[in-house]
């Protein structure tokens, strides 16, 4: 895969001191196992025409475990919509979901990732958030019609970035 679709970043992005693991592990029966993000395998035309699964980054204006959360609700919400197997791992920030075979919006299935990261302003941590939306498989205009609602939603509720250049200059650190 390329570069840009590494789950790593090096950007001015931080995990919290809550998430790192700890000290005493005798307690802890069964390690934590967390999931990575895997875009769906690509076949050779694909590599040959650099078609790359859809990524699309939203800036939060709340903590990174409050947008978690509001998208976790947002998600299990959609249930009865459609919306299946929605899993989290508080520990990485990340969730997954998908949409199933059967949906009220009559859309095809569509499965994806959000990773979701603290931003820094002036090397300090801020009370901001960015949230990156991977396709892992399926019809990339279910993921986009996804996304597009979830962020109608999130807005609607206050917790999106309104200024346009503060949220530009915050997409810029994950694109």
């Amino acid at each position: 895969m390329s570069g840009g679709l590494q789950t790593r970043s090096t950007t001015s992005v931080t995990r919290h001191r809550d998430q790192q693991y700890p000290k005493n592990t005798s307690s802890l029966s069964v390690p934590a196992i967390t999931r990575d993000i895997q875009p769906r395998h690509q076949n050779w035309l694909q590599k040959f025409l650099r078609i790359k699964p859809a990524v699309t980054v939203l800036p939060f204006q709340v903590s990174r475990v409050r947008a978690r959360k509001e998208m976790v609700r947002l998600l299990r919400e959609w249930r009865k919509y459609g919306m299946r197997d929605v899993i989290v791992d508080k520990v990485a920030g990340r969730v997954w979901a998908g949409v199933g075979q059967k949906n009220s919006l009559h859309i095809r299935p569509v499965s994806f990732a959000i990773e979701t990261f603290t931003v820094l302003e002036r090397g300090r941590k801020a009370n901001l958030a960015l949230a990156r939306f991977t396709q892992e498989k399926g019809a990339k205009s279910s993921f986009e019609r996804v996304v597009k609602t979830m962020e109608k939603v999130l807005g609607e509720r206050g917790l999106l970035v309104e200024d346009v250049g503060k949220a530009r200059g915050m997409r810029s650190v994950l694109e």
